[in-house]
């Protein structure tokens, strides 16, 4: 092959490369932020990644062409194959218009690659070449999906992760939202029409924060975490991916003595104690811990298997279930169900409650209670994953069934335990009569760990299906 070939091949590649764009990288890096590259760097395994689109074509002249708008590859964290994709603001906005990420979706799905990938940009680029401009349009292999309806197909197959570190809009935000779970670092934002939108509809001008700050999102449970950098983003996404694998060990958690001395009568307790005390050590991590804070999802390891723990949450309204815990606790379970994570259901709640405002001179409640509530019913009635419930204390009105469903179900608890501290019978109300919460077992707190250990190594993990159970509710 001619040398001249080579080289013109060499000096493509390296033109893409962040030393040669050092006024670029500069800029990226005072704003705190890791060009593309870096983050797949930091993100994949050493040595682990292979780029796609590097080199996507040539021009009439014979110059190698690289696409534009990020960077794709698929490599390994952890020594589990991914999908792994950053755009890249600096180059044409980071539109993901001439991307390779909607052909590596059918990989994802053929081999059930998870998908990491960094969202920020202001949406697609358009691919049309301008006369003049120099803009070059390629064709070919770019498999059966885009980038919109490959996320969709992929909900519920594989994990799906998405980081927004930066202003995220349109499309970029669009590919946001299907994830199952959307780490975002703090000052980002998130929306559909940028700030040149408003400002040419509204006549308002706002920074990209100021119109939808991340932060915002957190509260209304519009993104799982909220991290501060880059690198902590990249963390708790090699962290979550994690769970996807079981470890053949786990280290067990050092006492229950303080769940013993804690929880007693009805003094009000921190259910992230309980949490700590049953699972293995220094594994729990919490989803959404600032949206619907009376409720707890987390993921989490016992005996080294992953798990899904679901608690109430005493100390913030009782542990009531509001509407918001509600859909919760439905699209934890749906994501549990679909990567075979067993559920721990931590049980301590008066039931249902319904938020109540005033509007003018009406007392109004919020809308829409009976089908926010009906939501993790549905979720439990379909779930095939095991379930194991620990009733701490109260299981009033149908608390029992939003946290662990009906005994009808097909998922139907694989043992309901109780502490000593449980309510076993109360009054109806309404007649004579009382009744109690079926449970198989009660047992002391220090036993629980033991209890739930045993159960679940008679209940293989099947992680084999050939088909998807279901996709994963986007909210």
């Amino acid at each position: 092959m001619e040398q001249k070939l080579i080289d013109a091949l060499h000096a493509a590649r390296r033109a893409r490369s962040d030393e040669a764009r050092t006024d670029s990288v500069s800029r990226v890096h005072a704003s705190g932020r890791m060009t593309a590259r870096e983050r797949m760097t930091a993100l994949l395994d050493a040595d682990s990644g292979v780029e796609y689109g590097a080199i996507a074509g040539q021009t009439s002249d014979g110059e190698w062409v690289p696409e534009a708008g990020g960077v794709d590859f698929v490599g390994t964290i952890g020594d589990q194959v991914v999908i792994a994709s950053s755009t890249d603001y600096t180059d044409h906005g980071g539109g993901y218009g001439a991307g390779r990420l909607g052909r590596l979706y059918a990989l994802a799905e053929e081999h059930r690659w998870p998908l990491v990938f960094f969202v920020d940009g202001g949406g697609s680029r358009a691919r049309h070449p301008r006369s003049g401009l120099g803009h070059i349009e390629f064709s070919g292999p770019i498999g059966r999906y885009t980038i919109i309806d490959g996320n969709a197909e992929l909900s519920g197959w594989v994990p799906t992760i998405a980081i927004v570190s930066g202003p995220s809009f349109a499309g970029h935000a669009s590919l946001a939202a299907f994830s199952d779970f959307l780490i975002a670092t703090g000052g980002s934002s998130i929306g559909i029409g940028g700030p040149p939108m408003v400002e040419a509809a509204l006549g308002v001008r706002l920074s990209p924060h100021e119109l939808a700050g991340v932060e915002m999102h957190e509260m209304a449970g519009g993104i799982d975490l909220l991290v501060s950098d880059d690198a902590e983003s990249i963390h708790a996404a090699q962290r979550y991916l994690a769970y996807y694998n079981d470890l053949p060990f786990g280290k067990p958690a050092a006492t229950a003595d303080r769940i013993n001395s804690l929880v007693v009568g009805d003094s009000p307790y921190d259910m992230h104690w309980v949490i700590e005390a049953l699972v293995d050590d220094d594994t729990v991590f919490e989803l959404r811990p600032r949206f619907a804070p009376a409720l707890i999802t987390a993921l989490a390891r016992i005996e080294g298997r992953s798990v899904g723990v679901l608690a109430n949450q005493p100390l913030i309204d009782d542990g009531a279930v509001d509407n918001d815990a509600a859909t919760k606790i439905s699209r934890f379970v749906e994501l549990c169900d679909c990567y075979e994570y067993p559920i721990i259901s931590l049980i301590d709640t008066p039931g249902c409650i319904s938020r109540w405002h005033r509007k003018g001179e009406d007392v109004m409640t919020e809308a829409g209670m009976t089908r926010w509530h009906a939501r993790p019913l549905i979720a439990h009635q379909n779930r095939t994953v095991p379930l194991v419930s620990i009733q701490i204390r109260r299981a009033y009105g149908i608390g029992q069934a939003l946290m662990s469903g009906f005994s009808s179900a097909r998922g139907v608890p694989a043992l309901c335990l109780a502490w000593p501290t449980v309510e076993v019978d109360r009054s109806d109300g309404f007649s004579t009569t009382r009744y109690s919460t079926a449970i198989d077992d009660v047992v002391t707190p220090a036993e629980t760990r033991n209890k739930i250990t045993r159960v679940l190594r008679h209940i293989k993990r099947t992680f084999n299906q050939s088909e998807k159970k279901h996709t994963i509710d986007t909210w």
